[in-house]
Order: structure tokens, then sequence, then C-alpha cells
């Protein structure tokens, strides 16, 4: 059993829930996972999670970069992503026309992962069938890349692409641009999709130097899921991967935003959502280590149902209404009014709906009604039958198995359980951590969820932003936005 990696830097901390495993006091979930688990460490010291799984014939395999933008500077914004996409664009001993048939004979996949600010991956999917051919491109294509100078310009398109794409999408356009403004200053501001013209200035030579930097052994790890031989996977894993060199690893501080926010409004002109307007907030939440991270989950269940039952279904305000909560090494949540006709009047609401919650109460545990109409936009007009607001307390067994269903449901396939056990590795400290998440779900209670929401969502400054047609953003005050209005 791996506890820890350290080579001259940062430890991969691997079991730091130790304590409680060994207490014994676990859910049948993690009971039953716990003993498909192994570890192991490769040469270089690079350590490899496997969690054999045989109700299947898929194999995961995960090679995982710790970091992604904190190496990133914002003028290079997406030059991890472009670097990990054209390991895909062939290799030494493959060409990428050799790469493409390979991968179209086998109905596998190999590609990468970058869509979190703390780590990136390369990742193989494929049936045990073709595992043994696939392996030697996958390995090749990370540790000895061509950089195909004929693909590069076609990678670049396709992601300036796809930000064109996001920012005639007045939702998408609202995200970044309130993102760009949240994340000021901080290294999440490099973001993998770019920012400015970031993508512009990334030239093949910026690949080929950020890879020799910024790939070596002190920044991954290796998730296997599937069934793995662990005998026969890991020496296979050491002749490839465990030859890698470079394993000290210091990462760039990543400062938390609690804080750091100074509450403000973004109103943003985009004449071409005729009728319409998108509103969202950006604050600072608890990292996943914090004692407050499990009773915000469940707030957040709470709230949503909440939210929409005041917004959306009471006062046909919006076509619908949520929250998020993005549990990051820098966590941050959002609240979102998503296509609304009067931007001038959500955020009163949205202070209605947090004050329920705040004042101890919630939408009952049976709630059908608020999700009723969510698949259209509704009016004042209509029949708004209020549903009764119950103690949090009655509600409470309903929506702690909302939240752990919300957060198991991402789970369903080997791949997903691996991106889910090297989040744990990188969040937590330990790659079964996700297991115990039902543990500490279940102990959040009423008073809990009260606390939070008063922390977090009343007392707590926040960025916004309300983008659209610009006859409607004259209906909105400012200082609505500016501080919590109902009381």
């Amino acid at each position: 059993m791996v506890a820890t990696l350290s080579a001259g830097g940062q430890a991969v901390d691997l079991t730091k829930e130790q304590k409680t495993i060994d207490a014994g006091a676990l859910n049948d979930f993690a009971k039953e996972n716990l003993p498909s688990f192994s570890t192991a460490r490769l040469t270089n010291g690079i350590p490899v999670i496997i969690k054999r799984s045989t109700t299947n014939r898929i194999l995961s395999l995960k090679v995982v970069l710790r970091g992604h933008v904190s190496f990133t500077p914002v003028a290079k914004a997406g030059l991890e992503a472009a670097m990990l996409t054209m390991l895909t664009r062939g290799s030494a001993h493959y060409t990428y026309e050799d790469f493409q048939r390979t991968l179209f004979e086998t109905s596998g996949s190999i590609g990468a992962g970058y869509s979190s600010f703390d780590m990136t991956s390369f990742d193989l999917v494929t049936i045990d069938t073709y595992f043994k051919e696939l392996f030697p491109v996958f390995a090749d294509a990370f540790l000895h890349p061509s950089w195909n100078a004929e693909e590069f310009p076609r990678v670049m398109n396709d992601f300036e692409l796809a930000k064109q794409q996001d920012e005639n999408d007045p939702y998408s356009l609202a995200v970044e641009k309130l993102n760009n403004s949240f994340f000021a200053g901080h290294p999440y501001a490099a973001s993998w999709s770019g920012v400015g013209d970031s993508l512009e200035g990334i030239t093949l030579d910026d690949v080929k130097a950020y890879y020799a930097q910024n790939v070596f052994a002190g920044r991954i790890f290796i998730v296997a899921v599937g069934n793995f031989d662990p005998a026969t996977l890991v020496p296979l894993l050491d002749t490839t991967f465990g030859a890698m060199t470079g394993t000290s690893y210091t990462r760039p501080a990543v400062p938390s935003f609690e804080g750091k926010v100074k509450p403000d409004l973004m109103v943003q002109d985009f004449p071409a959502s005729t009728g319409l307007a998108y509103v969202r907030g950006d604050f600072a939440m608890p990292g996943a280590d914090s004692p407050d991270y499990a009773p915000s989950l469940v707030a957040f269940s709470l709230l949503d149902d909440v939210l929409f039952e005041i917004v959306r279904t009471r006062n046909g305000a919006c076509y619908s209404v949520w929250s998020s909560m993005h549990g990051f090494t820098a966590s941050y949540g959002d609240i979102t009014v998503f296509k609304t006709a009067v931007p001038g009047l959500v955020k009163p609401l949205v202070d209605q709906a947090i004050a329920v919650l705040a004042s101890g109460r919630s939408m009952g545990g049976n709630v059908s009604a608020s999700a009723a109409g969510k698949s259209g936009i509704g009016s004042a007009g209509e029949d708004t039958t209020a549903a009764a607001f119950v103690p949090i307390a009655d509600a409470l067994p309903f929506y702690r198995e909302k939240a752990l269903t919300q957060f198991y449901t991402g789970q369903q396939t080997n791949t997903s359980v691996a991106a889910q056990i090297a989040s744990s590795i990188v969040y937590d400290g330990d790659y079964r951590d996700y297991l115990l998440i039902r543990d500490r779900i279940q102990a959040v209670t009423a008073d809990d969820v009260v606390r939070v929401t008063k922390k977090y969502l009343v007392s707590n400054p926040a960025l916004w932003i309300v983008l659209g047609d610009p006859a409607l953003l004259k209906t909105v005050k400012k200082s609505d936005f500016l501080s919590f209005t109902a009381h």
C-alpha cells in the first residue's frame, strides 16, 4: 500500500482518510468497494491506483497531471489543453494515420481531459480484447509525441472555433465574462478554453517547450479502472511511464476566494438576445476538505427547488433557475437565472428564496410541484398554487438522498469512476474519499443547512452579471445586486 509519494517536491497524498477507514464505521457502499482497490509505485515514484471491476469488459486508464492552469500564463491560456490534444496527432512510432486507423478498428478512445482548473489527464478507454494493441499507441503518444506540424493549425482552429461558438451564445458569453472578472489575478484566470486572444498567440514551439518543462513524473499519478490484473499492468506501466524523469513537483499557490470577492454588477448588452436576459452570480465557497462542504452540497440541493418555486413557478420570471457548487481547490458557487424577460425583478426573488432557506424552511420532501413545467417558460398569470414550505428537518431525508444521487450519477461507467478517483486524490488527498461522502451527507442537520445558507448565501459577497437585450437592461438596479435584499 502506498501512502504518499515525496521526491523532492509536494507529496501525492493518497491515504488522508486512513484513520476513518481503519475505524470501520463505514457505509455499505464503502465496505463493498474498498476491497477492489490496490496501489503500487513505479520505479520513478509515480503512484498507480487500480480499482478492479468485473462488471463489464471496458478498461479505463487515466494518466493525471496535477496543477493545470497553475502552470499556464494567462497570455497563453489554453496551452496545456492544446499540448494534450497534440499528443493524439501522432508519435515517434505511430503516425497520425496509424493512430486514427487503430482507434477505428478497435472502437477505442485515446484523448485529452482538461475541463478542470486543477488537473488534466490523458485517457485510454478500450474493451479488454484490444488493450494490448492500444496500450503501446497510448504510451508512445504521451511519452514520444511527434508534434505533427501539419495538424497543429487544425488543432488550434478547433479550439478557436469552439471559443467563437461560446461567444455567440448569450449564456456562455455571460459565464465567460463573469468568470474572467471573478478569476482576475487568480491562477484560474488562465482558462483552458482561452482568454482574449491567447489561443491565437500559441505556437507549436510554445507547445513543445511547455511539454518539455511541465510534463514530468512528479506531476503524475495513474488511475486504472476495470478488470485489470495488477501483476500484469504495473510492470507494463513501469517499463513505459516508470522511465519518465523529473520527480520534484511544486505547484504554485492556489488561494481561496473566501474574503477576496467584492460585491459588484456587470451589465453587458447582447442585442441578438431579443426580449431575454441572463443573470448569474459567482461567490466563494468552502473547499472539499472543509466541514462546511457536505452541508453546502445539501443546502444547494434544497435551494434549487425553492428557487424554482419562487422565481419560476410563482412569479414566471424565467425559463429556469439553479444553483451550483464548484468544488475545485479554490471552490466557488453560482446562482443562475436562465432566460428571463424581467431581469430587473429576479435578484430580489432569488433573495426571497434564500431567505426561506435561511429561516429554516424548504420545499417538502415529496416535492413534485416545483419540477412541473421545467420544460417551458411560465408567466405570472399561470396557476401558482403555492406549495407550503415545511421545516428543513422534515424535508432533509429526501434532500440528503437527492444530493447523494446528484453526486453519484456521474459514476455509471469505469471512465467516470476513474475521474472520481482522480478528483478524490487531487481535492481530498485520498483515492477512497468519494466512498465516504454518503456518511458526511447523512450527518448533515437542519441547523447545518441554515448555518451555511446564512454564511455563504446571505452574508457572502457576490459578483453578478446581467447580459441580454439592451432594452431590458435599463430596468436593472445595481443596488439590488450589491447586498441581500430580503429581510
